[in-house]
């Protein structure tokens, strides 16, 4: 444990950690209280909403925080100090949660629907400063070795706290579940509150080169064209759209667990497997991201891919099995398993990557690319799932294996 909570580092790197966890760890907790795969989604259910309308909830939220990446960073750039660019998106989001719930509880279900897409809309928005400014800021802060431990403790300590908190759900009151989670959602943005806070507190080194003005920023057409020219980094892009499976497939796990059961004990089985899934495996992962983020990418697209298939084969060969209600969370469970290790590979992965303004390009570059190929497969896919979730399970399945083979090949993101 000594070795995993970085001893080694220098007290002000030490000190840059423990805030940067403590600041993941809120913002990551606020993530699985408004998750719009399983909490929004319930609420908005609960609410009467239409389908249309909740149909829109996961592709605003996943692709609207990537799409914009490469428009803005340009603009984060500008930012010597990218840690305040961190605390603007987080109060941004906070806002935007508050709307959310603020809404839930005062509009009837249909403009409720429609002032929370867009609010999730506008969050996405800032979280998209959010997700280049923190890499930059880790990056800076930690050294190599180290940055896949910091991601990992604090997905764990999110993660316990998620399930606790998830638990804690089943105290609610049964007769007003909706207005219960209304107000749970305008609590939790509290929490990005919290992690602005902690985040300004980093002191954040800022290299000669960008001190001084003399790295010019990257155009947007010299960010895409590095998919062509860089042949590490097209082949992390292709990888990391593959391994897009171990994120698409988890609500496929909840529709099928669902069975017409929307009482708040099925979304809290759920809910915990998410947080213990985090809790328990990211201390794994973060070390092995710190020695190689491609074989945490492949290994975690490996166990996706597992899952998966076995998930099919459960459902297809043994039906009575499929229909208990404790299956399909720890099948959800075990998916998150392998969907942290992913993400933690991948994000680890570009932070060791490149160094200075090359690393913003890297990261804003990809997102938005994979916000598209989202959008594109999300469009390809509706179809399928509205034929047969478990048909859609297995490409994803594919997906993930390929992926992980893809990964697996990767050229070393340090020298």
């Amino acid at each position: 444990m000594r070795s995993f909570l970085m001893s080694d580092l220098q007290p002000s790197q030490k000190r840059a950690a423990a805030l940067i966890v403590a600041a993941q760890s809120c913002t990551k907790l606020g993530d699985v209280l408004t998750n719009p795969k399983t909490v929004l989604t319930w609420l908005l259910s609960s609410l009467g909403t239409s389908g249309a309308v909740l149909s829109m909830l996961v592709p605003v939220r996943e692709s609207g925080s990537m799409l914009p990446q490469l428009f803005v960073s340009g603009w984060v750039q500008r930012f010597q100090r990218r840690k305040w660019v961190f605390a603007g998106g987080a109060i941004g989001q906070a806002v935007c949660i508050a709307s959310m719930g603020a809404a839930a509880l005062v509009c009837p279900p249909t403009a409720a629907g429609v002032v929370i897409v867009v609010a999730l809309a506008g969050f996405a928005f800032a979280r998209s400063f959010c997700s280049i400014s923190s890499k930059d800021v880790l990056g800076r802060t930690i050294p190599k070795g180290f940055r896949g431990r910091v991601g990992g403790l604090s997905n764990a300590i999110s993660g316990v706290l998620s399930a606790g908190a998830a638990v804690a759900l089943l105290v609610g009151p049964e007769r007003d579940a909706t207005r219960f989670l209304a107000w749970l959602v305008l609590g939790a943005s509290m929490l990005w509150v919290l992690g602005a806070a902690a985040y300004a507190m980093v002191k954040e080194p800022v290299p000669e080169s960008e001190e001084s003005g003399e790295q010019p920023a990257a155009t947007i057409g010299s960010r895409l064209r590095m998919v062509r020219d860089d042949r590490r980094f097209r082949r992390f892009v292709i990888a990391r759209s593959l391994l897009l499976g171990s994120s698409l497939a988890s609500p496929l796990f909840v529709v099928l667990g669902h069975g017409g059961n929307a009482s708040m004990g099925a979304l809290v089985g759920f809910l915990v497997a998410s947080g213990v899934a985090s809790g328990t495996s990211s201390f794994l992962w973060g070390k092995l991201a710190d020695r190689a983020g491609r074989l945490a990418m492949a290994f975690g697209g490996a166990v996706a891919a597992f899952v998966g298939f076995s998930a099919m084969l459960i459902a297809w060969r043994a039906p009575g099995w499929s229909g208990h209600f404790l299956v399909w969370p720890f099948l959800y469970l075990l998916f998150n398993i392998g969907y942290a290790g992913v993400r933690l590979g991948r994000k680890t992965w570009v932070v060791d990557a490149a160094e200075g303004d090359r690393r913003t390009d890297y990261v804003s570059a990809s997102n938005t690319l994979i916000a598209v190929i989202i959008l594109i497969v999300g469009a390809l896919a509706s179809p399928l799932q509205a034929w047969s979730p478990l048909a859609l399970l297995a490409v994803y399945s594919v997906f993930c294996a390929v992926g992980g083979l893809a990964a697996s090949g990767l050229a070393a993101e340090r020298d």
